[in-house]
C-alpha cells in the first residue's frame, strides 16, 4: 500500500524547472472585461471549497514529497509575459493560481491535483462569486458547488486497489503499433524560438449533436474519426495504424462518482489506413463499440493497480532523486502506451446562471495531435494542440469537418503559455 496522499505522486514525474509539465490551463472567455479586484476577492472565497487545492509541496525525511494545507492566498494577476511557476513563492507555494487579461481569465492548475473534470468545479465556483460581486446578482446555481456547501459524499475518495478485481489490461493492439509523431516532438523540444500552439474550434453543439446521432455516434466518437481522416491525409503510407486515444474518467467503474481526483484512462481505437475509406456509419459504429470493451470495472481495476503499482515502488526508493529519476519514465501520463492523436472530452457541463457571462471555455495541455473538448451553452470549445509549426495539420482537421458540412468557427494560432512547476530540492 502507498504511503502518501496519491495526489503528490506525480510531482516526482515533472521535468526540471522552469519547463512546463503536467500542467492545465483553462481559458474561460468572459462577455465583459476582467475587473482584477472582483475576481481576487472571488478566488479567494471559491479556494475555501477546496481544501485539497489549496496546498504546498514539502519533502520529509525520506525524500518523499507531501502536501501541506496552505492558507496563504491564491494568486490572481494580470497575464504577464511570464506568468509564476506553480509551487514558486511568486504564486505563494500554491499548486495554482489565477491570471487575466482583457475579457480573459486563465485558471492554472499542477494535474497531480486533479484532471480537467475536476478543475472545472472550482473554475465555475470561482466564476460564480465573480458574477455574484461584479454585477450584484443571484444566478441559478444549477450544477455549481457553491463556496460555502459541503464536501459531497465520496469527493476526496480515493479507491482501494487491493479491493479490486486483479486482471491484465488487454488492448485492441500491439503496443508500439501506433504512428507517434516522434519527430515533431523533438523539433519542438530543440527548437528555442518555438512556443506551443493551439487553435479554436468552435461547433455549435446541436450541429455536432445532429450529426452524430444521424451516424449513429457520440460527440467523442465522431470527432474520433474525424482525427483519424486527418491524420490519414498528413501521414506517410509506412504509418500503418493510426490508434485514437480517448480519454476515460472510470471514478464511475471504481465507485467513486464524486472523487475530484484524476482516475482517467485511454481507451484506444486503432484504426488501419483502409479504414479511412469507410463511411461514417461504419467508422463510428467501430469506434463506439472497441471504446465500450474497453469501458468495463475490470479494466479501470488494471489501470488503477498499475498505477499504484509505481507509487509503491516509488516509495521504496531511497532518496528524492531516485524517486524523481523512477518516475520519469513511469508517471502515470508518460507510461502508458502512446497513441496518434488523443481526445479529452469531460463530457456535458451545467453552467447555471452563467452562461449569459460566459462566451466560451478551452483547456489547455500539454499535446501534439491533441483536441480538448468542452460545452459551454449552446456550443462546444474545442482546443487543438500543436508542439510545432504545423499549418498542415490544421488544413487536414477543416477538410475532415467541411467533407462532413460540420460549421465551426476557428481563431489561433495562439500560444499556450502553460506554467512551469517549482519544488523543493530537500
Amino acid at each position: 500500500m502507498y504511503k502518501y496522499n496519491p495526489d503528490s505522486y506525480l510531482l516526482y514525474g515533472t521535468s526540471k524547472s522552469p519547463r512546463p509539465s503536467f500542467p492545465i490551463r483553462i481559458r474561460v472567455v468572459m462577455n465583459e472585461a476582467v475587473r482584477g479586484a472582483v475576481l481576487n476577492s472571488a478566488a479567494q472565497r471559491a479556494i475555501r471549497r477546496y481544501p485539497y487545492f489549496a496546498v504546498r509541496v514539502e519533502v520529509d525525511s525520506t525524500g518523499s514529497y507531501v502536501l501541506q494545507p496552505n492558507e496563504q492566498p491564491v494568486v490572481v494577476c494580470p497575464t504577464q509575459k511570464k506568468n509564476p511557476a506553480l509551487g514558486s513563492a511568486e504564486a505563494n507555494g500554491h499548486l495554482c493560481f489565477i491570471d487575466y487579461v482583457g475579457c480573459d481569465i486563465f485558471f492554472n492548475i499542477h494535474h497531480s491535483l486533479t484532471g480537467a473534470t475536476g478543475m472545472l468545479e472550482w473554475v465555475k465556483t470561482t466564476l460564480y462569486e465573480y458574477v455574484c460581486e461584479a454585477y450584484g446578482v443571484k444566478p441559478d446555481s444549477e450544477g455549481i458547488r457553491l463556496a460555502d456547501s459541503p464536501l459531497l459524499p465520496g469527493e476526496t475518495a480515493y479507491p482501494d486497489a487491493a479491493s479490486l478485481p486483479d486482471v491484465k489490461i488487454t488492448l485492441p493492439f500491439a503496443d508500439r503499433e501506433a504512428h507517434y509523431f516522434h519527430k515533431d516532438y523533438v523539433i519542438g523540444a530543440l527548437c528555442p524560438f518555438y512556443t506551443p500552439q493551439y487553435y479554436t474550434f468552435d461547433i455549435e453543439q446541436e450541429a455536432l449533436l445532429s450529426y452524430a446521432r444521424e451516424h449513429g455516434g457520440t460527440p467523442a466518437s465522431v470527432l474520433a474519426v474525424l482525427m483519424m481522416q486527418a491524420a490519414d491525409m498528413v501521414l506517410p503510407q509506412k504509418a500503418a495504424t493510426i490508434v485514437a486515444g480517448i480519454t476515460h474518467n472510470f471514478c464511475d467503474d471504481l465507485g467513486c462518482p464524486n472523487s475530484y481526483r484524476d482516475l482517467v484512462k485511454l481507451l484506444y481505437v486503432p484504426y488501419t489506413r483502409d479504414m479511412a475509406s469507410w463511411s461514417m456509419d461504419a467508422l463510428s459504429a467501430f469506434t463506439r463499440k472497441t471504446m465500450a470493451e474497453q469501458r468495463t470495472p475490470e479494466n479501470a481495476a488494471a489501470e488503477l493497480r498499475r498505477v499504484v503499482a509505481d507509487y509503491e515502488v516509488t516509495d521504496t526508493l531511497p532518496t528524492l532523486a531516485d524517486k524523481r529519476k523512477y518516475n520519469m519514465t513511469h508517471a502515470r501520463y508518460v507510461s502508458q502506451p502512446r497513441a496518434t492523436f488523443n481526445i479529452s472530452y469531460v463530457g456535458h457541463q451545467q453552467w447555471g446562471g452563467l452562461e449569459p457571462y460566459v462566451r466560451a471555455a478551452y483547456t489547455l495541455a500539454e499535446g501534439h495531435f491533441l483536441l480538448e473538448v468542452l460545452n459551454v451553452g449552446r456550443h462546444f470549445c474545442v482546443s487543438f494542440f500543436l508542439v510545432t509549426p504545423g499549418h498542415k495539420y490544421i488544413r487536414s482537421f477543416r477538410q475532415a469537418l467541411d467533407a462532413e458540412h460540420i460549421p465551426y468557427t476557428i481563431n489561433g494560432p495562439f500560444k499556450k503559455h502553460l506554467p512551469g512547476v517549482v519544488l523543493p530540492n530537500q
